[in-house]
């Protein structure tokens, strides 16, 4: 089997999304007001690594273009946070829901359309984690910041670990995961 070069960043993901998802857990306001202030730098990062990984991956078009996909998704929302700090700050739970929700459909519909795909149930999974997720956020009341960031950080330990467990399953296989960044 060829060896993909592009797993690495599977693990990385995974290992900051655990290092955020303890964050989160232990220091919750903290966290909601680093996640309000870096959160819109974070996924400008993520949709330029993504569109990296569209261009450079060896997977077919269908799989490119749904990489492309989210990376313009995430661009577009990175873009609402940064141009709009305090309101970032006000609004970040009225915002990050619909954004994962977004994600999680996107991620569904590949795992439903790219059929060859291998590990196409965990990105199936984690669309719908992101689904749930983003749903818990948006109509679960949450009077304080705590609340957003204790969801978040269930959600980042999650998603990290998945990332973790694919880069790892996937780094010896020609067809990553990559749809899973």
């Amino acid at each position: 089997m060829k060896s993909s070069n592009l797993w690495w960043l599977l693990t990385i993901a995974g290992g900051i999304l655990i290092a955020l998802g303890i964050f989160c857990l232990t220091s919750p306001l903290r966290a909601y007001v680093f996640l309000a202030h870096y959160s819109g730098l974070a996924l400008l990062l993520n949709g330029v690594l993504l569109m990296i990984v569209s261009y450079k991956s060896s997977g077919t078009l269908r799989e490119k273009e749904w990489l492309l996909a989210e990376s313009v998704l995430d661009i577009l929302f990175a873009a609402c946070l940064l141009f709009n700090p305090f309101m970032t700050f006000i609004a970040f739970a009225i915002l990050f829901g619909p954004w994962m929700i977004g994600k999680g459909i996107l991620r569904i519909l590949v795992a439903i359309k790219l059929k060859l795909i291998r590990g196409r149930i965990f990105i199936f999974l984690a669309g719908l984690l992101s689904v749930v997720f983003g749903l818990l956020i948006i109509f679960y009341p949450l009077e304080k910041a705590n609340g957003i960031t204790i969801f978040l950080g269930l959600f980042a330990l999650i998603m990290g670990t998945l990332y973790v467990f694919d880069s790892i399953r996937y780094r010896k296989l020609t067809d990553t995961l990559d749809l899973m960044l």
